[in-house]
């Protein structure tokens, strides 16, 4: 009779663990955590890196999305740490004007929407913040190896996921950046 109950009291348990698993999906929480530490742990590795280079002239692509807002598509040109030139790469992504997208009333969730911010300097910049302001914002980060500048980024909102918290798709800024070239002197 005793082992009965404690087969029955093991397999509620059980039972309740996979439910719980399947409704609120607490190891999608315990991995975002990790994610947010190892952002926290490879940032200032990756930004001392970026900063013993000396490159303050270079050229890259980022491709991004600011989800109703914008979709950043351009070639960019630094010179002295400043955005010089945009080549647009493909217009037919953008959802407002270019002359509308840094509307200071959208506050720092449209850092995508202004080229002028795309400087690795800033892009740190906007990886510190949110780790300091927002940590639990972070979605996902990648640094370059050789160079250590940010490649990926993807902050928005964190939900667990799980069948009584659903993954929201479209809740993220996000971007890439590719074909880095620093510039010789």
């Amino acid at each position: 009779m005793k082992s009965k109950k404690i087969y029955l009291a093991a397999t509620i348990a059980v039972i309740s663990l996979l439910l719980i698993q399947v409704l609120y999906n607490p190891i999608s929480s315990v991995k975002h955590s990790l994610t947010i530490s190892n952002v926290r742990g490879q940032l200032p590795q990756a930004r001392a890196a970026w900063e013993s280079t000396g490159i303050t002239d270079y050229t890259f692509e980022i491709i991004g999305d600011a989800r109703s807002i914008c979709q950043p598509s351009a070639r960019i040109e630094v010179q002295n740490d400043a955005v010089v030139k945009v080549e647009l790469l493909n217009t037919n992504l953008q959802i407002l004007p270019h002359d509308q997208w840094a509307d200071p009333d959208w506050g720092n969730e449209v850092f995508l929407c202004n080229y002028k911010n795309f400087t690795m300097t800033k892009i740190f910049e906007l990886v510190d913040l949110t780790l300091q302001n927002f940590p639990s914002s972070i979605l996902q980060a990648d640094f370059d190896a050789k160079y250590g500048y940010v490649t990926s980024f993807e902050y928005g909102i964190y939900v667990g996921y799980g069948l009584a918290r659903p993954k929201i798709s479209h809740c993220c800024n996000v971007f890439r950046i590719i074909n880095f070239q620093p510039h010789t002197q």
